[in-house]
């Protein structure tokens, strides 16, 4: 039996993984920053609706109002960070080194938390953050890649990505005393405000004559995004920051294995020898949790 910490972060890896699929689908189309804008107002619609029909708001101090302000302000550099790192390329660096938020999660975890980690366990993150980043890489062009300033300005935004992102993670997850949706609500709401000001400053606000399908694709995105974070707060409730995180890294593996069934993609062998580590340290994870 799946541990119930390695299964809600399993639910967190697949909801972020499928939303990742269709954010790249529909950011080449309207742009990454509408694309984010949209699915955070969007999803805070739902998430205002539960908020008020529970509650969920009535034990939540002025303080921690603020430190979420400072987490949404995370969330949003974390965005910015991550697109410009993928605008500087190439994404074949990007991408791995993005996959290992994971990282800092786990860190942040032991460290601020004071989580423990038995050896097994060690053993496990290590393989399955070695896997998605083997999964996220593309090592026939990084070997053929000419590394320009430009390009090593993509990775050294990449990782401002991981450690913002990771940290984003870990200051959703950290409140467990007010329940699981307040901080995602509070998060999302801040980092939501900070993306409408930043697109109102660029004038990526104005979006001539939106699709019906563009439209119907964001709020998909929303709920499965918002969806990973429910995902993963529940799970912390459940077990260990860290083996939560860990697991919800095999988000990397999701996109490849809907690249393959529905586009037709080939990943080269690196990338499937990535899947099946990032398998084996899922085992691992589980044997070990």
């Amino acid at each position: 039996m799946v541990p119930l910490g390695v299964a809600f972060g399993l639910g967190a890896a697949l909801s972020w993984g499928v939303a990742d699929y269709f954010i790249a689908l529909t950011a080449r189309r309207v742009g990454a920053l509408r694309v984010a804008l949209g699915f955070h107002l969007v999803a805070l619609v739902p998430l205002g609706v539960l908020v008020l029909a529970t509650n969920a708001l009535a034990h939540v101090t002025w303080h921690e109002v603020l430190v979420f302000a400072l987490i949404g302000s995370i969330g949003w550099l974390s965005y910015l960070a991550f697109y410009g790192a993928l605008k500087a390329g190439p994404i074949s660096l990007v991408s791995p080194i993005a996959a290992c938020y994971a990282a800092v999660t786990v860190v942040l975890a032991v460290v601020i938390v004071g989580e423990r980690i038995s050896w097994p366990e060690t053993v496990a993150i290590i393989v399955t953050l070695g896997g998605a980043m083997l999964a996220s890489a593309d090592v026939r062009e990084i070997a053929t890649a000419t590394i320009r300033q430009r390009a090593t300005g993509g990775v050294g935004l990449a990782i401002c990505a991981m450690v913002l992102f990771g940290g984003y993670v870990f200051g959703i997850s950290y409140y467990k005393g007010i329940g699981w949706l307040a901080p995602i609500f509070l998060a999302r709401g801040f980092t939501a405000l900070f993306l409408l000001a930043h697109a109102g400053r660029s004038r990526e606000l104005l979006w001539p004559d939106p699709s019906p399908a563009a439209l119907a694709v964001i709020a998909l995105i929303a709920a499965l995004d918002t969806g990973g974070y429910v995902f993963f707060n529940v799970g912390v409730r459940h077990a260990a920051t860290s083996v939560v995180a860990t697991a919800s890294a095999a988000y990397a593996v999701v996109p490849i294995l809907m690249g393959v069934s529905l586009l037709r993609e080939r990943p080269n062998r690196t990338q499937w020898v990535g899947v099946a580590v990032v398998c084996g340290g899922l085992v691992l994870l589980g044997i070990g949790a």
